[in-house]
């Protein structure tokens, strides 16, 4: 059997998959599981990425203002008000 061969078409493979990540910007591939998650995600809901990242936006600003509100009735707690 001729390893080059083998050697040559795995080297191929990994740089195509380096190429692939590199022109999404990903830190790491999905695995198929995870793509596939996403798709049906996005399709269920009929949104489109803007608006779902925008939901995500809305409920971390909710939840950092519940957390000041908490720190600042901590903190009125402390100083007596």
């Amino acid at each position: 059997m001729n390893y080059r061969y083998l050697e040559s078409f795995s080297d191929d493979l990994r740089n195509s998959i380096i190429k692939k990540v590199k022109s999404k910007n990903m830190i790491r591939p999905y695995t198929p599981e995870e793509e596939e998650i996403l798709r049906k995600g996005l399709r269920e809901d009929n949104k489109t990425l803007h608006e779902i990242a925008m939901e995500g936006f809305n409920e971390e600003q909710t939840l950092r203002r519940i957390e000041e509100k908490q720190e600042l009735s901590i903190i009125e707690e402390r100083n007596g008000f």
